[in-house]
């Protein structure tokens, strides 16, 4: 199979259930062993993490945690009606993730990181929701697919991609309200930028957190 075109990044994440009941998600950069896992609730406090236990609370707000294939750890806490914020497991701010209509990703020096946008043409459909990831100046440097249902898996996010991928084949269907993420830059990404950019992928699918107006 073919790679992603040279010099980009290409992200997929996955979503099933923990033995616990908490929602999981492995994010693959290739074939090999996963780059990170994020577990839903993992920093909640005891009563939390007995409604996910219970099967009570199938995503949603909480302290979620990234670990990276080399034991580093991004926590990502989402919240109703208030930024997500984003931080390393010795508590430095990495940063925050102000949600509306369109969200934005702010680094702990606040400045902007990232913008993520509906596409202009098709930022919903029944199996996903397309977004495109925007660099601090407002342009187009990425895209994310937000999967819905299986097929979203099939479908191919823009004309930049090659023909076929290493993860180019559909799972099967699972009991948790988002199947995973697709995510693409058109660059490599500094240890920040990938940070964030899991955040974001874990904000949405654990955390459960619209990051368009198509997605409320």
């Amino acid at each position: 199979m073919s790679a992603p075109q040279d010099g980009s990044t290409m992200i997929e994440g996955r979503v099933v259930h923990k033995v616990s009941n908490a929602l999981k998600i492995t994010f693959s950069n290739g074939p090999g062993d996963p780059l990170a896992v994020g577990v839903q609730g993992a920093g909640n406090g005891m009563g939390a993490k007995a409604a996910i236990l219970f099967g009570f609370k199938n995503g949603g707000t909480g302290k979620h945690r990234i670990t990276y294939a080399d034991g580093s750890i991004v926590w990502v806490e989402s919240r109703d009606a208030a930024p997500t914020v984003l931080s390393r497991g010795d508590g430095t701010a990495i940063g925050t993730i102000q949600r509306a209509d369109t969200s934005t990703a702010v680094g702990s020096t606040a400045g902007t990181l990232f913008h993520f946008v509906p596409d202009p043409e098709e930022p919903k459909t029944p199996e996903l929701f397309r977004l495109v990831v925007l660099d601090r100046m407002g342009a187009e440097t990425g895209r994310l697919d937000v999967i819905r249902k299986i097929g979203g898996w099939a479908r191919m996010m823009s004309d930049l991609y090659d023909d076929s991928f290493w993860w180019d084949r559909a799972g099967q269907p699972l009991p948790v309200p988002i199947l995973g993420t697709r995510l693409w830059l058109k660059h490599p990404l500094d240890p920040v930028e990938r940070d964030v950019l899991l955040g974001a992928c874990v904000d949405i699918t654990l955390g459960l957190r619209p990051y368009i107006k198509a997605m409320k």
